[in-house]
């Protein structure tokens, strides 16, 4: 009986938290005179994030960047920072409750407009 009552109630500890898994990355900020491109992945469930959001879609970032850096007459986008950084609310277990996990990417070559 015990063991049946742990698994319940592991089970609905577990169903109130998110995982960046699969989720997609996005814009997060575009600086277009220091050509850098922010893009991320966004917490906003108000869930606690129960990874560090390397889980995320983090291959399209790169196409991404590289498109709005084009829309400003760049050629490309490289990674600037190879590491995320992590902004936002935690709560008393420092997980990411609301916030974003990031990465900038510099745009590249080309005849800026």
């Amino acid at each position: 009986m015990k063991k049946a009552l742990l698994v319940v109630v592991t089970a609905i500890a577990l169903s109130g938290c998110a995982s960046s898994s699969g989720k997609p990355v996005e814009v997060v900020n575009a600086d277009r005179a220091g050509g850098v491109v922010t893009v991320g992945y966004v917490n906003s469930e108000n869930l606690p994030l129960m990874d560090d959001g390397s889980k995320a879609r983090w291959g399209d970032a790169v196409g991404i960047a590289t498109r709005v850096c084009s829309k400003w007459g760049y050629e490309s986008a490289e990674e600037l920072t190879p590491h995320a950084r992590t902004e936002g609310q935690r709560n008393v277990y420092g997980q990411l409750m609301n916030g974003s996990v990031t990465k900038q990417y510099q745009c590249l070559g080309g005849n800026v407009k």
